[in-house]
């Protein structure tokens, strides 16, 4: 029988939401402890045998092989400079700190001191944007000719006007390190490095804080591959997101329609459906990446997810 790998969870949002179940259902992984403000509330005694416990420090103390990050950035940067003397190995939540300098000093301190890493980006582990990738890797239907991308969502902290971490910009919030960070390091994993020009944003003040609800902007990749973005937040309702992809030879398209932004997808290739199914039955559908991501971790040897992430920071550090 193989030897159980320990995990710690820090988090009492997202980490119990969709990391728990995950790490459930694996059986060779060990919930070894839970780390949050308010164990309390969660009743978490009932369905966890973890230790529950309010101070993240006292984790590095304990037998733990992987450390899973979800918290508010401002957080999440203290947990990661406390880990380099540690050296724990960890799974973040983006954006990776709540300013782009701080997590290129910290990234690069996590690879100097070979301080095994990964990040949680939902498409570049979701099953049809890697089948996407392969499709562009090998040419199946040519050259990327260009390609266009909307996304219209809920933030709920916005239409409430509740003054948290996650409509704010300078905390590591907005759309732009939220939803923008998606979008950017999904496009780099697709069609190389980008760039951003002609960007337009759209702004609401309210309790003092500028939140960009509207994001228009163009992007260059390599190989002069073209792209257009746009991001919006919505009342609320069924959520959007399209990406298209103009080939030599077709047009693909991804889309979804629904309460959850990350299921639901569809792939048409000249209109054609095509299938790909991973039935994992979580009930949100982020879960399903992070069992990839979470699967493929351990044995996974380069820092490629947080080049992608660090790469769509510095690209967002420019948008006002």
């Amino acid at each position: 029988m193989k030897n159980k790998i320990n995990f710690a969870i820090v988090g009492s949002n997202f980490g119990i939401k969709g990391y728990l179940p995950v790490l459930q259902k694996i059986q060779n992984f060990n919930i070894s402890i839970i780390c949050s403000p308010n164990v309390e509330k969660h009743n978490l005694s009932k369905i966890t045998k973890a230790d529950l416990v309010s101070n993240w420090k006292k984790i590095f103390k304990k037998k733990i092989d992987v450390i899973i990050s979800a918290v508010p950035p401002k957080i999440q940067e203290k947990i990661l400079l406390y880990n380099l003397k540690f050296k724990k190995k960890m799974i973040l939540e983006k954006p990776i700190t709540y300013n782009y300098f701080k997590s290129k000093k910290i990234v690069n301190q996590i690879k100097k001191k070979r301080i095994k890493a990964d990040i949680n980006l939902t498409f570049v582990n979701h099953p049809y944007f890697i089948f996407l990738k392969e499709i562009i890797d090998k040419k199946k239907y040519g050259d990327v000719k260009s390609y266009s991308i909307k996304w219209s969502f809920v933030s709920h902290d916005y239409n409430l006007k509740k003054k948290t971490w996650k409509v704010q910009n300078k905390l590591g919030g907005g759309i732009t390190n939220i939803f923008l960070t998606h979008v950017l390091s999904y496009c780099e994993f697709l069609f190389g490095e980008n760039k951003l020009y002609e960007t337009v944003t759209k702004k609401d003040t309210f309790k003092k804080i500028k939140f960009i609800k509207y994001i228009n902007t163009k992007v260059k990749n390599k190989n002069s591959i073209y792209g257009k973005i746009l991001l919006k937040t919505k009342k609320n309702g069924i959520q959007s997101h399209e990406l298209r992809i103009k080939f030599d030879k077709c047009l693909i398209i991804i889309k979804n329609n629904s309460k959850d932004w990350s299921k639901n997808f569809l792939m048409k290739v000249n209109g054609k459906k095509m299938f790909i199914s991973r039935n994992s039955g979580y009930t949100d559908g982020r879960s399903d990446q992070i069992e990839y991501l979470i699967k493929n971790f351990l044995k996974t040897k380069n820092y490629k997810n947080l080049d992608l992430c660090l790469n769509a920071e510095k690209l967002i550090n420019n948008i006002r």
